[in-house]
């Protein structure tokens, strides 16, 4: 009967053994999983971490780029509209110039015809009473050579008459000189003023499509800077829930992570024991 009752005890004592096994074994298992959870987690959270931070670089060297054409685009908006502006004074004032030279071109025509006008009578006036002062000349000469005494000479023809009209003809031949190089002056300067008006035409055409190309960067610059800063925001947010992330993880697997060898091989020798102890037990019959 003690026999008996031996017997009994310890197979009450092996399924207890048996049954801490079985729970220690499962603690095992449950820390294994806890430990490559923690691994893995960590693991991840580090990656997240580490792209994170890439993307906010890469973001932060896109705004600054993006600041720069803008700032690049701004002021080659302003020269070209100082440009424009410019061009478009020098225009005006050669506009006025222009103007104020062909009056001056029309005064000085006028002024020459009229002095030939007058000069052309004058001359044609004096060329009459010099064929009439000759004519009666070569008629007294003729007849002073019969009546006249012999200390007198024949009457000479008249040689002032010819240098005055001489000087007249002269003085009409300087008048369409003057005329004719003011004419080639207007014309100089209307074709100088006409080709620097295509020019600034062409000038002010050029800068208003590049303006408007540069217009349409910038437009186009300032969406995307508004999409990168927003981008930078959301990533800047993403990686603090990151970090929180990171912080609660390390909160709940530190300490496994530390004791992780240390605890399995501690449960290990336990199981271990238990089993030596079992193993008497059952030596024991």
């Amino acid at each position: 009967l003690a026999d008996r009752a031996r017997l009994d005890s310890f197979a009450k004592v092996k399924e207890a053994i048996d049954k801490m096994v079985a729970e220690l074994k499962q603690q095992q298992a449950d820390e294994v999983d806890r430990h490559d959870w923690c691994i893995e987690g960590l693991n991840k959270n580090n990656r997240s971490l580490e792209a994170g931070y890439d993307k906010k670089e890469s973001l932060q060297a896109k705004i600054a780029d993006l600041e720069k054409t803008l700032d690049t685009l701004e002021k080659s908006l302003e020269d070209s509209a100082h440009e424009v502006a410019e061009t478009k004074v020098q225009m005006k004032r050669a506009s006025e110039i222009r103007e104020a030279e062909h009056k001056d071109f029309q005064q000085t025509v006028t002024d020459q015809r009229l002095t030939q006008m007058a000069l052309n009578k004058a001359h044609a006036r004096m060329s009459k009473v010099y064929e009439l002062l000759q004519r009666r000349a070569a008629q007294a000469s003729t007849e002073d050579s019969l009546e006249a005494p012999a200390e007198f000479g024949a009457y000479e023809k008249n040689a002032g008459g010819g240098r005055v009209l001489r000087m007249l003809e002269e003085v009409i031949a300087d008048s369409k000189k003057a005329e004719a190089d003011a004419m080639r002056a207007e014309q100089e300067s209307q074709a100088s003023y006409e080709e620097f008006m295509k020019d600034s035409n062409k000038v002010i055409t050029q800068r208003a499509k590049e303006m408007s190309d540069m217009k349409g960067a910038k437009a186009s610059a300032e969406e995307s800077l508004v999409m990168a800063q927003s981008d930078i925001g959301h990533t800047v947010t993403a990686l603090e829930d990151l970090h929180q992330a990171g912080a609660s993880l390390h909160s709940s697997c530190d300490f496994v992570l530390k004791n992780f060898d240390a605890r399995q091989a501690a449960r290990a020798a336990e199981m271990d024991a238990l089993s030596e102890a079992k193993a008497i037990l059952s030596g024991a019959k």
